[in-house]
């Protein structure tokens, strides 16, 4: 009696599968136990799969992260050997500010040295004859070829720091613009009748001191500024006949005397090699020819002194 009252209490579902053709339906029976377990047995597959996937996904990301860190290794390598270029480079770098630190010191050296015996009028002997004594006025262009030297280290320095290529940028201007100003370019072509220092007068063949040295050329040559200057003087001026006088700064100038034609104006910006006005025979001469001075806070030095041999 026990027995049959427990049967009647245990459930069952059913599943009916109904076809589309005249078939009879078909009917399975399980019991809830049954039913629950199979239940269970699809949860534990699909957790055992998903765990299979988790575990596939972990295997795959772990053999990335391995590849990962060797390339960081890798990286981290080249890093470091980058680094230690950079700090060859660093320290490169500083050497050559040390390097244009020394030039430029040299450079204000030199300057400082020619401004006290040249411009400021401490040179001694300054109106000395080529073969005189004192001190030679080669020494001139001397320290100019040194200048010049420096600016080509200067350049051949080259660094990326703005403010250093901006103070080096100014100093090579102010180098460039200095030795641009020395009269080294000779004026025009031709013989030299007449040299600087003590000659003859060729009016009354007394001695006297020659200012200049004169260049014998054909009439209507022309003649060029023998360096960048500005000119001062452009006018038929005593003795000299039509004259050009240009001031080159730094107490330099140069004059150009005798001239057929000035085709220079007063107020005028010229550089080296400009032409300025042509030979002629005016003022105090004997014949076609250029009178040439080269002056020193306007006191006459000797032209061959700087102009190229």
């Amino acid at each position: 009696m026990k027995k049959s009252e427990f049967k009647k209490k245990e459930k069952y579902w059913s599943i009916m599968v109904l076809p589309h053709t005249t078939q009879e339906v078909k009917v399975f029976t399980i019991s809830s136990l049954k039913y629950k377990l199979l239940a269970l047995g699809v949860v534990a597959t699909t957790c055992t799969v998903c765990l299979g996937i988790l575990l596939t996904h972990l295997f795959y990301t772990n053999r990335s992260l391995c590849n990962d860190k060797e390339k960081i290794i890798e990286a981290n390598m080249q890093q470091q050997k980058l680094i230690t270029e950079k700090q060859e480079i660093l320290e490169s770098y500083i050497d050559k500010m040390e390097e244009q630190d020394k030039l430029v010191e040299n450079f204000a050296g030199l300057y400082k040295n020619m401004t006290n015996q040249y411009i400021d009028g401490q040179m001694e002997n300054i109106t000395a004859t080529r073969s005189g004594t004192g001190r030679n006025d080669h020494a001139f262009i001397n320290d100019a070829n040194k200048l010049k030297s420096i600016l080509d280290e200067l350049e051949k320095n080259n660094c990326s720091d703005p403010e250093i290529v901006e103070n080096l940028t100014k100093t090579q201007s102010k180098l460039k613009d200095y030795t641009n100003a020395i009269p080294s370019l000779w004026p025009c072509e031709g013989r030299i009748s007449s040299y600087f220092g003590i000659r003859d007068d060729p009016f009354n063949y007394t001695k006297k001191a020659h200012s200049g040295i004169d260049i014998v050329a054909d009439y209507g040559q022309h003649i060029k500024a023998s360096a960048k200057g500005k000119v001062v003087l452009s006018e038929y001026y005593g003795n000299y006949g039509n004259c050009i006088i240009v001031d080159h700064g730094y107490g330099l100038s140069t004059l150009y005397g005798h001239c057929s034609a000035l085709l220079a104006k007063v107020g005028q910006n010229v550089d080296k090699g400009d032409l300025i006005a042509k030979v002629g025979n005016t003022g105090r001469s004997t014949g076609p020819h250029l009178h040439f001075e080269i002056r020193i806070n306007d006191t006459p030095i000797d032209p061959l002194s700087y102009l190229n041999n």
